[in-house]
């Protein structure tokens, strides 16, 4: 079977990626790390990299850590398509600010009936998260939807 280039590139999907450091504090190695894994891929794929900040720790967040980030990802040779200093498509590029889109989200989630309160307190949720789970389950709350 023959498959033709063009009808490959309109129907297959473009595979990309997400960049999103929290600028809380400068990067360290093991961000690099994922970073690097990040553009990899994307870049293999013939994809498109995102970088978004992930500034929704008001307290902590710092302009000079966002700016420290970008030097020292493209420092490392990382390269993305579309971000802050470039715009886009997929802007805004900082996670403060796409406010609307998820509650947008939210709400068609709501509309279609796809949402349920969970009962649980902060503490159930911690001890499910903390307690010993079988190697390849996630956890579990004990306690059931209402």
């Amino acid at each position: 079977m023959t498959v033709c280039p063009a009808c490959i590139r309109r129907h297959h999907r473009v595979i990309g990626g997400r960049l999103a450091p929290s600028p809380t504090g400068y990067l360290h190695v093991g961000h690099a790390r994922t970073f690097w894994t990040a553009y990899e891929r994307a870049r293999d794929a013939g994809g498109v990299l995102v970088m978004r900040m992930e500034d929704l720790d008001h307290e902590r967040s710092r302009v000079e850590f966002a700016e420290a980030a970008i030097e020292d990802l493209r420092w490392l040779g990382i390269r993305w398509q579309e971000g802050p200093e470039m715009g886009r498509s997929y802007a805004p590029y900082a996670q403060s600010g796409r406010r609307a889109f998820y509650l947008d989200a939210w709400r068609r989630l709501l509309r279609g009936g796809f949402l349920f309160p969970c009962r649980c307190s902060r503490k159930d949720l911690a001890a499910a998260l903390s307690a010993p789970h079988e190697s390849n389950s996630p956890p579990r709350s004990r306690r059931k939807p209402a």
